[in-house]
């Protein structure tokens, strides 16, 4: 009886908080990231301010979640596709690129809203920007270590993760910044970068 109780108990919490996401989502999707403030997301969720900050300490809070859980994740599904793949490090690296240049030119108005607020947020919250970048750096490090026997000797797949995070985050800052930035060019150019810089050996793509 005591184990059913605490699991229904759960569950509603569970419902709520999945409630205040969606509802924050489709706020952002209609009026922006300015337009999600706390007392709009009470309202379309139906749930008391007090409510909303047992589940959240801050809209801050809940808005990285949201970014997390919609454009950070993004990384891992990127290297996680490449190493399944089971092709040379040139052929991931390429998927990859090819994969970010999608992502990027598909992007629409709600998924840009996300990556200029992690990215705008950076300086004011330095802790969840440098776990951002953490988690980023993982990632890459794991496809790296993967291939670690392609990679110059004088080079480390921590390295070469820190370095290619760097350079792609400077792309879409120019990205954000510029509606005509070319970021399909500079994506094949990154690309082609890191294979000749990285690799032992550079492998041309038709």
């Amino acid at each position: 009886m005591t184990v059913q109780t605490i699991g229904r108990r759960e569950r509603k919490k569970l419902a709520v908080r999945e409630k205040i996401s969606e509802e924050t989502i489709a706020l952002i999707r209609r009026q922006g990231v300015n337009g999600a403030t706390v007392e709009a997301i009470c309202e379309r969720a139906d749930i008391a301010k007090k409510t909303f900050y047992n589940y959240y300490g801050s809209r801050h809070e809940l808005i990285i979640e949201i970014c997390d859980s919609k454009v950070l994740i993004l990384n891992q599904e990127l290297v996680e596709g490449a190493l399944e793949s089971g092709q040379s490090l040139e052929e991931q690296l390429t998927f990859m690129f090819a994969q970010m240049k999608q992502n990027y030119t598909h992007a629409d108005h709600f998924e840009k809203e996300l990556i200029d607020y992690m990215v705008c947020n950076f300086p004011n919250h330095r802790s969840q920007g440098v776990n951002q970048l953490n988690f980023m750096n993982k990632w890459y490090t794991r496809l790296y270590q993967h291939n670690v026997e392609r990679l110059k000797p004088s080079l480390t797949p921590d390295f070469c993760a820190e370095v290619t995070v760097a350079l792609v985050n400077g792309l879409t800052l120019n990205w954000l910044n510029d509606e005509q930035y070319d970021i399909e060019g500079r994506l094949d150019k990154l690309n082609r970068y890191l294979i000749d810089s990285f690799l032992l050996e550079s492998v041309s793509f038709a």
